[in-house]
């Protein structure tokens, strides 16, 4: 059984769960660690596996060193990430255990599961997005990311689960309230992905084995849900993509995502 849902995404705080052969891993942990817990205990996980920081914002890692230390797992993040980590302390005390480094394109197992970080252009250290595969099925975790560059498609190819970020309407985003700077940010080639680039991902990665696409890190200012979702549903019913979609909260628990293998 493969297990993926989404505890929080948006661009106040984003965590997700993804569950493999017995392994269950926390994805970016940019909530409190109380409501990171409770979130784990609705899904009846006691402890996870590992968390896997995606890059050092802090709306991935607010809670990363509370959960780490509430329950004596590691960390995986890039080395250059946990330079950042340590020089700016950023997750406070952590044992040397607690301290594993990932490196984009390099697979790791961790128990029956591959974990393989890929690159992302961003404007962090080092970030990455990451897939988890098991009894052979893929999930694939996207954010943060300013373009679908090819090492991103590459990795996002074969998915079954596919969390993608949809973060802004282009149209909202121009005449919105950020400033001339942080507009050109957030629309870069290291800033985060628009609904129609999400939705033109999603099609160019689609295949028949892609069941689920879920779209995160929506922007409060400059998205909404149903904007989210009417646009990438367009560009895939255009490409006949039948992937079920939906949206990632901003406050609450995702749906529950289930695969089993015959």
């Amino acid at each position: 059984m493969v297990r993926f849902c989404t505890i929080v995404s948006g661009s106040s705080g984003n965590c997700a769960y993804a569950g493999l052969m017995g392994e269950h891993f926390v994805i970016d942990a940019g909530l409190s660690g109380k409501r990171l817990t409770a979130g784990l205990f609705q899904l009846n996980i006691t402890k996870p596996t590992a968390i896997l920081i995606t890059h050092e914002h802090s709306d991935h890692i607010a809670g990363a060193g509370i959960i780490a230390r509430r329950f004596g797992i590691p960390i995986y993040a890039t080395p250059l990430t946990w330079r950042y980590f340590l020089r700016h302390k950023k997750l406070g005390p952590l044992e040397e255990r607690q301290v594993k480094h990932i490196l984009p394109g390099a697979p790791v197992m961790i128990g029956q599961a591959k974990v393989t970080a890929f690159d992302v252009p961003h404007d962090a250290s080092q970030p990455v997005g990451y897939t988890f595969e098991a009894a052979g099925t893929k999930i694939a975790y996207a954010t943060d990311l300013g373009k679908a560059t090819d090492t991103v498609v590459e990795h996002l190819r074969g998915t079954h689960v596919l969390l993608i970020e949809s973060n802004h309407d282009l149209e909202m985003l121009k005449n919105g309230r950020y400033h001339a700077d942080l507009k050109a940010r957030v629309a870069g080639p290291r800033g985060h992905l628009s609904n129609a680039a999400a939705g033109q991902l999603v099609a160019e990665v689609a295949w028949d084995g892609l069941r689920h696409v879920v779209l995160g890190h929506l922007s409060e200012e400059n998205n909404r849900p149903m904007l989210a979702y009417d646009t990438v549903g367009r560009i895939m019913d255009a490409h006949g993509v039948r992937a079920q979609l939906s949206v990632a909260d901003r406050h609450y628990l995702g749906e529950l995502i289930e695969i089993s293998k015959d």
